[in-house]
């Protein structure tokens, strides 16, 4: 709400609260709106479907807010399953913005660059071999905040992470579900 809407919504309320009888203090109250939080903090389950394995996790991630709507977000996940006798475990790292704006639900669209650092093994009868790889691009996404109190919230997020290893782009879709702690004011 802009502020010139807060200040006529402030006045109607003191009047019609004067008319009521109500005391000018409870009015008062009703002028100023909660500002912002300047930072939040996610952590949750997280999964992404890497080539063809399903990979289970947990995602967190922080952002602080630069100006009006607009934030920059750090994102940490890690990924572990296995496929075709493979270990597998993926370490996601992506920097970016965050666009949203919204009061009790907070819908945000973000854009991130980073990359992921895959790491697999294999285990036999007498043998281990294992081998790692870092693959560079970004993830374009977003989702929504669902506001329970001042400071807590739940988050759905949904990222379609692009990225390029070895000659060729893999697309990873991830999905995290978690809780926020909002910081500051």
């Amino acid at each position: 709400m802009r502020p010139g809407r807060i200040l006529t919504l402030a006045v109607t309320l003191g009047f019609a609260a004067s008319l009521a009888g109500a005391a000018p203090r409870r009015a008062a109250s009703a002028k100023t709106a909660p500002a912002a939080p300047s930072s939040d903090l996610f952590g949750g389950y997280s999964y992404t479907h890497a080539g063809e394995a399903s990979l289970h996790g947990w995602g967190l991630s922080g952002a602080y807010r630069l100006r009006g709507a607009l934030s920059l977000v750090a994102d940490l996940s890690v990924h572990y399953g296995s496929f075709a006798g493979a270990d597998l475990e993926q370490l996601g790292f992506m920097l970016g913005a965050r666009w949203g704006r919204g009061r009790r639900l907070r819908p945000f669209a973000e854009g991130l660059v980073g990359g992921a650092r895959t790491s697999t093994s294999l285990q036999g009868a007498g043998f281990s071999v294992s081998e790692a790889d870092t693959d560079w691009g970004l993830a374009l996404g977003g989702g929504a905040d669902y506001r329970l109190g001042e400071r807590w919230a739940v988050r759905g997020l949904f990222h379609l992470r692009l990225l390029h290893g070895q000659g060729t782009w893999d697309t990873d879709p991830r999905v995290s579900l978690g809780a926020v702690y909002r910081l500051g004011r």
